[in-house]
């Protein structure tokens, strides 16, 4: 640093201090205004000077001004991969903040991977910093909790002694890049419900764990997405205990040391200021803001922050810089989350919005009541699912069932008995491959493998036997849950179908005396694959008179044919032509068609070769389909409220879990 540079610095320094709270915030934003560094220079030079009021002997301003012109430029330090400290290896570098680095080590005692958290280099001669990052390790590992990462070891480089500490790795993302990932897919429609129910369970999760830590005097003063880990497999933890505070005992200098950037945050929303305004501006309170006395409440309201984010994809607050940031938490209110996204459930933009009230009066008196509000939410939500599912099963005219791993039916809907003729009863008394023709057992139990390793049935036909001894050709859509091992069902009667198709095998001439009373459109088509007959169904179904269908081929632009996934349907895979080509039968081959208005209408489609004369030459094809357009949306309907019940009942189960080791 020049002279010339120093001197401003100082200048400004010493009119900062004249400032009080809030207002020394703003003062800076004008004084600097252009220059970034500038104001960096400033208030980390205040860090100090707060610093040394309690403890040194020397000129403070003298003493900061000889570290801040050591300072290094990037700030990042040498890398230590590769270096052994104690039976620690240091394997590469996991993340770094403000004030330290993480790194990924291997214990070679133990064998195992775990995190090391270290000052970042040019912070390890701040004897407050040491003192904060030592008190770190020692609330968090005094916080013997779930959502806690527990603390292995508080020790000391054996070069420089600076200090350390070791914890549990987790492997996973934050829940801001969580939240920001659903909203991401929300918008471009592609988000699953249960992503959602996920988020807000890794949510309560975070509140418990933040009520646990209240109840041992502890606030964190830090709460945001950034410091949220969702781990690979269902963990959920709170980091960075570093701003942690003790309620019940005075802190001195250790809570009123100054205002240290973040110099890798962006746009001011992830800066974390240590000091008078400890926290990360879009998060923080408004008495954190301006520097005003704090408790749970102001816990509280980073709770609120992090909800805000998780059903908005953003903080309440965004601005240029952190000042921008700061002004609008103390001077304005949040942009109400339904404004932002239209999904947003009234009771948590509620209670997002009560936790973020400027008042803390007015806000929840502790996290546990905010859990409360948010799990009651939750329960209203799984009620309201299960109720759903209950007048989707009764009133359904398919036939519905849950069924287990162990070959048994756990649930049916009334159309079992009414199309069967057995009680609920006595079809879940018995395997279900008992009510099966013996010669589908072997492929339906080759289908039941299928769906115990997690793959769906999208169409699959087998016959159940009636109590009168009949049976029933029944087509399937079935989806797994591997975690409850069991299998949501959806069979259609397809009986009337089956009938008349070996009709139609049976004789061209009934053929035509049939089609014409069928509810399923039939079509004939010549051995160039033009449409020469069709019935009654064939028409209503795709929206087309007779003369308006005789002559067009299966490949008509004019179908304007998709495939599920939305694509086009390709000419060569389509039924009636790779039957003309092939000379075999396709089976329920699902196409999207459109009629002349526009409407999408999705159709199930078989067709079966006409031989000529010779047995081996298809001569033409007849084609049998039927309008599951309704079918289409029943099966969306149904495997998003099956995916909302399994989030519920797994939230159900963890909060039961949690409940229980916490008892215990």
């Amino acid at each position: 640093m020049t002279p010339e540079r120093w001197q401003k610095v100082e200048k400004l320094c010493n009119a900062a201090l004249e400032c009080e709270g809030s207002q020394r915030v703003a003062f800076l934003a004008q004084a600097c205004q252009g220059d970034d560094e500038l104001r960096r220079e400033v208030e980390s030079l205040l860090a100090r000077e707060k610093t040394a009021e309690g403890f040194l002997q020397s000129p403070a301003l003298e003493i900061a001004a000889a570290a801040l012109a050591k300072m290094p430029a990037g700030g990042g330090g040498p890398s230590l991969v590769g270096r052994d400290m104690g039976c620690y290896q240091i394997l590469s570098l996991l993340g770094a903040g403000g004030m330290g680095r993480i790194w990924l080590a291997r214990d070679s005692e133990l064998g195992r991977d775990i995190a090391l958290k270290e000052l970042r280099p040019e912070k390890a001669g701040v004897d407050v910093l040491q003192t904060r990052f030592v008190r770190e390790a020692r609330i968090t590992a005094q916080l013997e909790h779930p959502g806690i990462v527990p603390v292995y070891e508080l020790g000391r480089r054996p070069d420089d002694q600076q200090p350390f500490y070791t914890m549990r790795f987790v492997k996973g993302r934050t829940l801001t890049e969580a939240a920001q990932d659903y909203h991401r897919r929300r918008i471009a429609g592609e988000a699953d419900s249960l992503e959602f129910v996920s988020l807000m369970s890794a949510f309560v999760t975070v509140c418990n764990t933040v009520a646990y830590a209240h109840s041992r005097g502890i606030i964190h003063r830090d709460l945001k997405g950034q410091n949220v880990l969702l781990g690979d497999f269902g963990q959920v933890v709170v980091l960075d205990w570093g701003l942690a505070k003790l309620l019940d005992r005075s802190e001195d200098d250790l809570d009123s040391s100054s205002i240290v950037l973040d110099r890798e945050a962006a746009e001011g929303r992830d800066l974390t200021l240590q000091g008078q305004m400890i926290g990360t501006p879009a998060y923080m309170a408004p008495e954190q803001a301006a520097g005003d006395f704090i408790d749970q409440r102001t816990d509280v309201y980073g709770l609120g922050a992090i909800l805000y984010e998780i059903i908005t994809g953003q903080p309440p607050f965004k601005g240029s810089d952190a000042s921008d940031v700061l002004r609008k938490v103390l001077n304005e209110d949040p942009v109400p989350p339904s404004q932002l996204c239209k999904e947003v459930p009234a009771a948590l933009e509620a209670a997002c919005l009560r936790a973020l009230k400027k008042d803390r009066v007015n806000r929840y008196a502790g996290a546990a009541d905010l859990t409360y509000e948010i799990q009651t939410w939750q329960e209203v939500e799984r009620r309201r699912a299960e109720e759903e599912l209950d007048r989707f099963f009764n009133l359904s005219l398919d036939l519905l069932c849950i069924a287990g791993f162990d070959g048994h039916f756990k649930r049916l809907n009334p159309s079992w008995e009414r199309v069967l003729g057995y009680t609920s009863q006595e079809l879940c008394a018995r395997p279900f491959l008992d009510f099966i023709h013996p010669d589908d057992r072997a492929a339906t139990a080759q289908e039941l493998a299928k769906l115990v390793t997690g793959a769906k049935t999208i169409f699959f036909e087998n016959r159940y036997a009636c109590k009168d001894g009949s049976y029933r050709w029944f087509l399937w859509t079935a989806i797994p849950s591997v975690k409850e091992q069991l299998v949501y069902g959806n069979a259609h009667d397809i009986t009337h179908r089956k009938r008349t198709e070996e009709v139609v095998r049976g004789s061209e001439q009934r053929y035509r005396s049939v089609i014409s009373a069928m509810q399923e459109g039939i079509i004939l088509l010549d051995a160039d694959g033009a449409i020469r007959a069709c019935n009654a169904s064939a028409e209503r179904i795709v929206g087309l008179s007779g003369d308006q269908m005789i002559g067009r081929t299966a490949v008509d632009p004019r179908w304007r044919a998709i495939q599920e996934d939305g694509s086009p349907f390709p000419d060569e895979t389509r039924p009636a032509v790779k039957t003309l080509r092939t000379g075999k039968p396709c089976s329920n081959v699902v196409m999207g068609v459109h009629k002349p208005d526009g409407e999408l209408t999705w159709i199930s489609i078989n067709s079966q070769p006409l031989f000529g004369d010779d047995g081996k030459t298809p001569a033409g094809v007849v084609a049998s389909f039927s309008d599951i357009t309704e079918r289409k949306h029943t099966e969306e309907r149904l495997r998003q409220t099956i995916a909302e019940l399994e989030g519920l009942k797994k939230e159900r189960r963890g909060l039961l879990n949690h409940d229980r080791a916490e008892l215990s």
